[in-house]
Order: structure tokens, then C-alpha cells, then sequence
């Protein structure tokens, strides 16, 4: 994202605080001397209860099977994920907006929990440095074991989506997501300012700590993603990585009380080496 876009953004800086076939009817054996004598009225009209019989089997077999559905196109996209139609996107503010043309990719459907994290850990691609330092720190507490994985730096999360064979959401990814595409929504639930459709600390500020992920459904996407806004502010990349000390993250947190900060088009900046209670991990990949 270009450096203007990056002007309107608040910046982070320090430590953290806080149907089968039919069966064909057999036609009637042809009458013969002997039951012509017997039985009159069948030779008298040989045939007569065949013909009928036939008729209706060519009925039923030339009545077609009811066609079942056609299955689901398979997932281009890993369990989990949603795949996100590309298209283009303004990004920045007024005269100084850019279009960026943002390709096909996959999201995942929720935040990174901290068992996900523990599960990374243990699997050798991932470290726990440091991640119990924050206020609101959820590693290694059963009980906040679905809530999303906080006090990690740029690095560490950079690292848990490596593991996981995908990467971090791009800023441009996350915000067309976020704005339901063309939709081109304020926040990702829609355009009303947040009240319940997200986890956050409300006018009062009376949060102490991120929920369990998914918890409400009426901020969801478009697509069905949950908690772009509001539960943890989500670390993300662009094309100034290479050059630059920050990164992005995007959707809010737990923590906010402004309603601003919900906006899709409002990034935040952080530090690299930035951990908190309130900054997480969603990853992104190609489709197959």
C-alpha cells in the first residue's frame, strides 16, 4: 500500500499493556389349438391381454429417471477456508485512492485460537517466546484456548502460517474481504456503526480480554468469514515489507472502544517486533 494510505492510520509503538429399471412385462404365449377349444375367449382375440401390457412397459421405460443434482464443485481452497472472488480495489483516501487489483485467494473462516498455536509449537513450526508477556495473553489457559492467539510479533506469525503451508493476508486482501468485494461495505458486517455484531470494549471500554472465535455471527462477511471486525486486530502484509520496520493489521479489537476503528479502510500500524493482547493471526493461500 502506497505510503498516502499509510498517513490516516494510527501508530503503535512500545511494549504492549495491557430410480432402478423398470422390469419388462413378458407378452402373452401365442394360442394354441388345443387352448383355443379350452378357453374361447382368449383365442378369439389372441393377444388381447398382451398388447395392453406391452403398451404400459413402453410407457414406463420411455419415462425418464428423475435426474439427481449435480455435486458441489469441489473446494479450491484447504479445510476451513473461504475462497474470496478477486476483483479491483480503491485503496487510500480521496484524490490520493489507488486501484489495486486484488487476485483469487483463500481466507480462513476464523482467527487463529491459541490451542491452533500450541498445536504449531508442538509440531516444531513454531516457537513460544515471549507470547505469556502481554496482558490479555491467551497461550497455554484451557480456558481461553479458542480465543484467538495474541502477543505474538510479525515474525511469529509470519512463521505459524508458514507451518501451516500458507501465509499471511496481504492489507489489500484483507480489505476487500472485509468490504464484501464490490460490495464495497463500511464495516464487514454492513454500514451500521458496531454495537452487537462484534467483540469489542463498547463506549465504556469494558472488555478485559478477546472471545472465543466465531462468537458472533451477525459481524460475519459476505462469505461467512468471522471476526473481521472486532475480537483482535489481525497482522498483514504488503509490497513495502522489504523496505519496511511496520506492518499493518487490520479490523479492530476487543480493546477499542472508537467506532472508527472498525472501518475497513482504517489500518493500524504496528512495530515488527509489536506483541499485545490484541493483535493476532489469519492466514491466506492460492486456490488450487
Amino acid at each position: 500500500m502506497s505510503g498516502l494510505a499509510l498517513a490516516v492510520v494510527g501508530v503503535v509503538i512500545g511494549a504492549c499493556s495491557g430410480a432402478p429399471e423398470q422390469a419388462a412385462v413378458p407378452s402373452a404365449a401365442p394360442a394354441t389349438a388345443a387352448t383355443t377349444e379350452a378357453t374361447p375367449e382368449v383365442s378369439a382375440t389372441p393377444g388381447a391381454s398382451a398388447a395392453p401390457q406391452a403398451s404400459a412397459a413402453s410407457e414406463a421405460s420411455a419415462t425418464p429417471s428423475a435426474a439427481a443434482p449435480p455435486p458441489p464443485p469441489p473446494s479450491r481452497c484447504p479445510a476451513n477456508m473461504i475462497e474470496v472472488p478477486g476483483g479491483e480495489l480503491a485503496v487510500g483516501k480521496g484524490k490520493a485512492k489507488q486501484k489495486v487489483t486484488v487476485a483469487p485467494f483463500c481466507i480462513d473462516l476464523n482467527e487463529t485460537t491459541a490451542d491452533e498455536y500450541a498445536a504449531c509449537v508442538k509440531g516444531g513450526g513454531c516457537n513460544e517466546d515471549r507470547v505469556k508477556v502481554c496482558d490479555g495473553a491467551t497461550y497455554g489457559k484451557p480456558e481461553l484456548a479458542k480465543n484467538p492467539m495474541v502477543c505474538v510479533d510479525f515474525t511469529q506469525a509470519e512463521a505459524y502460517c508458514k507451518a501451516q503451508q500458507k501465509r499471511l493476508v496481504t492489507t489489500e486482501e484483507w480489505e476487500w474481504a472485509a468490504r464484501g468485494g464490490a460490495e464495497d461495505r463500511y464495516f464487514p458486517w454492513g454500514n451500521d456503526e458496531p454495537g452487537d455484531q462484534a467483540c469489542w470494549g463498547g463506549k465504556a471500554g469494558t472488555r478485559a480480554v478477546s472471545c472465543p472465535i466465531g462468537s458472533f455471527p451477525k459481524g460475519d462477511s459476505p462469505l461467512g468469514i468471522h471476526d473481521l471486525g472486532g475480537n483482535v486486530y489481525e497482522w498483514t502484509t504488503s509490497a513495502s515489507d522489504k523496505t519496511s520496520t511496520v506492518r499493518q493489521g487490520r479490523g479492530g479489537s476487543w480493546k477499542d472502544s472508537a467506532k472508527d476503528l472498525f472501518r475497513n479502510d482504517r489500518p493500524f500500524i504496528f512495530k515488527t517486533t509489536y506483541r499485545c493482547g490484541f493483535l493476532g493471526i489469519r492466514c491466506a493461500t492460492t486456490p488450487q
